[in-house]
């Protein structure tokens, strides 16, 4: 899931509204009119978006509405609202964890309140704690074991969050789940490629260990070789084949002729399909 550059004002926005609502709810009682005067006090400086002022506010209007799911939800946004992704000090790091908590909180009452995993989720991401945002995906995907969207981006959160093999592993559930579809093979095969591949003015990791970067091409070969398997007119898997045995010819032992030009052979093989192939769908359209 990628954010919105506007999402900290859509946070704002939600939360105002949410307090609005709340600030509505009759209050009886002298506990309740301290509450409606700290949620007054709090929405003045939430519109002004004086934030270090509006959430210790509201936390004193929820000290009186211990139970109120929906001032909550409100306090949580404020702490979204206040929380700089470039300040690294403990008290702005800790607003991720208060939101969180009242968001789980709440989460426990309404466990299927989809609007409000999604807050949870982007507040993680925010802050990049892909961990726990994996913690998140991995929460729902009990409630749907089989759902293949909840698998991507349960793969897409390892990778971003560095964890390139675990990310491969739930590419491989999508297959099993989906044991005809060529796509986690291909999406496997042309990471493999991109991880793998090196040259002067493009490597992503200059410092791979060279027997793990011939692992990688090994597992994005086998990868490959399955979703053509699959599907012989996948153009794009037959390219990215013809680039990583170009890399396995770059990595092998330079004594090992025979295995280079092997290599070269099938990696123009693959060039020839990928273009007779690529051809052949031109005239179809």
């Amino acid at each position: 899931m990628t954010l919105h550059p506007d999402m900290a004002r859509q946070w704002k926005r939600v939360a105002a509204c949410l307090l609005l609502g709340t600030a509505a709810l009759a209050l009886t009682g002298c506990g309740q009119l301290k509450a409606r005067t700290k949620m007054r006090e709090a929405m003045d400086h939430y519109n002004k978006e004086d934030y270090k002022f509006a959430c210790p506010a509201f936390e004193e209007a929820l000290r009186y509405r211990t139970d109120d799911l929906e001032l909550k939800k409100t306090l949580a946004y404020c702490y979204m609202a206040w929380y700089k992704p470039l300040d690294s000090t403990p008290e702005n790091l800790g607003l991720i964890d208060k939101a969180a908590k009242l968001f789980r909180e709440i989460l426990a009452v309404h466990p299927d309140d989809e609007k409000l995993r999604d807050s949870l989720l982007a507040l993680y991401l925010n802050a990049e704690r892909y961990n726990d945002a994996i913690g998140v995906m991995k929460d729902l995907l009990q409630k749907k074991p089989n759902d293949i969207n909840i698998m991507k981006q349960i793969a897409s959160l390892y990778q971003r969050a560095g964890d390139l093999d675990t990310s491969f592993t739930w590419y491989e559930k999508w297959a099993q789940v989906e044991p005809r579809n060529p796509d986690p093979w291909y999406t496997i095969g042309s990471r493999c490629w991109s991880k793998s591949y090196c040259e002067p003015n493009r490597c992503e990791d200059p410092n791979l260990a060279m027997d793990k970067r011939q692992a990688y091409i090994r597992r994005g070969l086998d990868a490959l070789s399955k979703a053509i398997a699959l599907d012989s007119g996948y153009c794009e898997a037959v390219a990215y084949r013809n680039l990583l045995y170009r890399e396995r010819a770059k990595w092998i032992d330079f004594g090992d002729r025979r295995a280079r030009d092997e290599a070269l052979r099938l990696a123009d093989a693959d060039r020839d399909l990928a273009v007779d192939c690529i051809n052949k769908k031109k005239l179809k359209k």
